[in-house]
């Protein structure tokens, strides 16, 4: 008995052609964003995106887990590494007193601002190649990834 090949991939199937854009687009920003967050801020890039939810407003660490898709025990993590910069703080919820908040330091904000800095520094020369097509490119990249879990199966 014979076995057949596997089917070759149609690298033109529109599925596979978004995946492996996004997956390089993210492999080379990611990459770039990370070493020079690291090396000028000791923070990494998933870091830097929770403490730019925190500079947005306090936000309590489940929420937070939330807006990042991630567990709590990785939220916990990164907090841990905010809190060993003196850039967040947190505060009990008034209404209950088993909640807290996070809120932004003084430390805090200037980091995020010297990091917000750099990021921009690093993705302005691919986000430029994009003229006026990086509004609609991210709206859509954002429909995407609020999509419910039964939505995205």
């Amino acid at each position: 008995m014979s076995v057949s090949p596997p089917p070759s991939p149609d690298l033109q199937a529109q599925p596979l052609r978004f995946l492996a854009a996004y997956w390089g687009v993210w492999q080379v920003m990611s990459t770039r964003l990370h070493a020079a967050l690291e090396r000028q801020h000791s923070l990494d890039l998933r870091t830097f995106i929770a403490l730019s939810y925190v500079q947005a407003g306090p936000i309590t660490p489940a929420e937070l887990a939330r807006q990042l898709k991630v567990p709590r025990y990785e939220v916990a993590r990164i907090l841990r590494r905010l809190d060993d910069l003196h850039a967040i703080a947190r505060r009990r919820d008034p209404g209950d007193a088993r909640s807290h908040a996070l809120h932004i330091e003084p430390l805090g904000q200037a980091i995020w601002a010297s990091a917000m800095q750099t990021v921009q520094a690093v993705t302005a020369p691919a986000l430029t190649t994009l003229n006026t097509d990086l509004d609609p490119v991210t709206a859509a990249l954002e429909r995407l990834a609020a999509l419910s879990p039964e939505d995205r199966s």
